[in-house]
Formats: C-alpha cells, sequence, structure tokens
C-alpha cells in the first residue's frame, strides 16, 4: 500500500495588524482567539505537522497556542514582508515533507475539510500547486510541493508565494470553493457576522 504524502501546514501568524489596530490573533471567533482558531481547524485535517510563525506581536499571541501540538518558529524580521515568514516556516520543519500547505492566521473560513481537500487533491494528482478559486477569484491557502521549496525560499517582499504561483501556471491545481473563504479579518468590523 502506498503510504500518503507527508503534507506539513504552515500557518502565518507574524504580522503587526496594524489596520486591525491590536494583535487580532488575540480578537475572538466563534469563542476562541482567531489563531486558537485556525490552530484547531489545522490539527482536526490529516496533516503531519503544523508550524506556527510568530513575529510581531510573540509575547502576546504565543500563549493562545499553549498545549497544542505545534512547532513555533519566530521571525524578528517580520517586517520584512511575508516572504520572510514563508521562509521561515519551511526552515522550521522537522520531518521530511512532501508538500506545505501555507494558512493565513485571518481566515477563519478555512475548516478542516477544506484543508483535508487540499491534502487529498495533492495525493491524487501530485501537482506542483493547489490553489483556491471562486469563479475568477484566487487566494489562500495555497500547497506547494516540496521541488518548489528553493523557489519559495528566495522569494523576497510581501507577495509570498505570487511569484512562484505566476511561474507554474500550468502545474496548478484548482480546487473550487466558495467566495467566503477568502474572507479575512483586516479591521474590526470584519468581525461582524456573516453567513459562514
Amino acid at each position: 500500500m502506498i503510504s500518503p504524502p507527508r503534507v506539513v501546514a504552515i500557518i502565518l501568524a507574524a504580522g503587526e495588524a496594524r489596520r486591525f489596530g491590536s494583535p487580532k490573533q488575540r480578537v475572538l471567533w466563534r469563542g476562541e482567539p482567531l489563531l486558537r482558531h485556525v490552530v484547531l481547524q489545522t490539527l482536526a485535517a490529516p496533516v503531519q505537522e503544523i508550524v506556527v510563525v510568530l513575529g510581531a506581536h510573540v509575547r502576546l499571541v504565543s500563549p493562545l497556542l499553549h498545549g497544542l501540538p505545534v512547532t513555533l518558529a519566530i521571525t524578528h524580521k517580520w517586517p520584512q514582508g511575508m516572504s520572510e515568514s514563508v521562509r521561515i516556516g519551511l526552515r522550521a520543519i522537522r520531518g521530511e515533507a512532501d508538500a506545505a500547505l501555507f494558512l493565513l492566521a485571518d481566515q477563519p473560513g478555512v475548516t478542516a475539510s477544506l484543508i483535508e481537500r487540499f491534502v487529498h487533491t495533492f495525493a491524487t494528482t501530485g501537482a506542483a500547486i493547489v490553489a483556491p478559486r471562486a469563479g475568477k477569484r484566487r487566494g489562500n491557502p495555497v500547497l506547494f510541493r516540496k521541488n518548489l521549496f528553493s523557489e519559495l525560499m528566495n522569494v523576497r517582499g510581501d507577495e509570498g508565494g505570487r511569484r512562484v504561483i505566476q511561474h507554474h501556471q500550468s502545474q496548478i491545481q484548482w480546487i473550487e470553493v466558495e467566495e467566503h473563504i477568502f474572507d479575512d479579518i483586516d479591521k474590526p468590523n470584519d468581525l461582524m457576522p456573516r453567513e459562514m
């Protein structure tokens, strides 16, 4: 029997949350701090390891994850943008990884079942990139096969894996999702109740 692929989830939570006005990783979403909610959804999915990248508010945010089986990766260079968090997350992987699924700490609509779809799609297609879309809209989370890790390590600035995705358009396996999956928490009024 072929063993399932080893997918590592890397949750990017290092940002300052300037537009929000306070560490949004701590705000409550359905009774849980936002970051803990995202981590709990990921823990319920078939990933082999979870890395959480912290930065700007590490002292305030890290206690939210107390007792959870995750690896904390700390970056002091978070002002350099998302690409720095991507590199720190990849370096923090403890074992072998066939792919890395990058999630954002402020997308509460990403559920365990959606993460499972990413893993299943990768397992059945072996695609270099698995990404979500709703009509013409694209977004996160995104899974990258391990042969793209070196390209991700070379990205600079606040674009994450966008350039790598552009270079490998023909190797993307798209997952159709509902548009609310892309909703993120940037400002306090984004926390208003919505249909999920």
